[in-house]
């Protein structure tokens, strides 16, 4: 327990930046309610998961459409954790008009080699669909 006249210790800065929290809130769900609620989700994960952790890529698209994502998530809760996946909305950069890409992420976790781990064990439909990579947070977030 804390001493009386010690102070309250100081929230931790955010992750995100205004730009960042900007982009980010830019790509609508669109009524999707799965996608509306992993957006959430994503969104606290990276305002608190320090640089340093890892999650697993799964897939980056741009086929950003809402509805095309929340089937994704619809058959992923099938598989894994649905409190395990995270869906963000990438800034392009392009020219072509699509302001986002979006990349699906599995879980957050301490190292590189505990996340190679876990992708090993995710569903062989996963294993054989896509190349899970290990990726920081902190390049998550470079990317938003």
């Amino acid at each position: 327990m804390r001493p009386p006249d010690e102070p309250e210790p100081a929230a931790p800065p955010p992750q995100l930046g205004p730009e960042q929290q900007r982009r980010f809130t830019g790509y609508s769900p669109a009524r999707q309610p799965l996608l509306s609620a992993r957006l959430s989700a994503t969104r606290a994960a990276l305002e608190r998961a320090p640089d340093e952790r890892f999650t697993i890529e799964l897939f980056n698209t741009d086929n950003t459409e809402p509805a095309r994502i929340e089937r994704f998530l619809l058959r992923a809760q099938d598989l894994v954790r649905l409190e395990n996946i995270f869906v963000i909305p990438m800034a392009t950069g392009s020219s072509s008009g699509a302001p986002y890409r979006v990349r699906v992420v599995y879980g957050e976790f301490a190292t590189r080699d505990e996340a190679l781990e876990a992708a090993r064990r995710l569903p062989p439909k996963y294993q054989q669909a896509f190349t899970p990579l290990p990726r920081t947070f902190a390049e998550l977030r470079s990317q938003i």
